[in-house]
């Protein structure tokens, strides 16, 4: 359903009609596939995560089309006081914007540590550590599930 609205989005000028609540199935299949990748192994999780993933860069790109299409709309001729209201509207859509991608990609996970762990260095690069034992750690979620996959930390609080 997504690849054919992001299709049509990217082919017209105009916003395209939505589904009534597109934002909120949107983040409820989302959601469905994290519960549904925490719960499978091997192939038909990686499937799934690189659903999870394709489907958040065309929601992601969606969102960016759109927003966009409202903003090109500053380049009318608005009286003062229209302009106002636009840049009201404008602010708002970035912060709702913001708010849809902070809801779909979290960044860190707390996870408490059953081991002592040395430096170690993440997905962005960082390195991290080292830990003791029962301490709350905030990771990336990469890192966090894997220390946890390996029964070297548990989810914390």
């Amino acid at each position: 359903m997504i690849e054919e609205i992001l299709r049509k989005e990217r082919e017209e000028i105009k916003l395209q009609k939505l589904p009534p609540n597109f934002y909120s199935e949107s983040m409820e299949y989302i959601k469905k596939l994290k519960n549904d990748i925490n719960q499978k192994e091997g192939f038909e999780k990686k499937l799934l995560q690189r659903e999870l993933k394709s489907f958040k860069a065309m929601f992601s790109e969606l969102i960016d089309l759109r927003i966009n299409k409202v903003i090109d709309l500053r380049d009318q001729n608005f009286t003062p006081d229209e302009e106002k209201v636009f840049k009201e509207i404008s602010e708002l859509i970035k912060k709702y914007k913001k708010t849809l991608s902070e809801e779909t990609v979290p960044r860190t996970l707390k996870v408490k540590l059953e081991k002592d762990l040395p430096v170690i260095i993440g997905p962005d690069l960082k390195t991290y550590g080292p830990f003791r034992k029962d301490e709350e750690v905030e990771l990336p979620v990469e890192m966090g599930i894997l220390l946890i996959k390996n029964r070297i930390g548990i989810k914390g609080e």
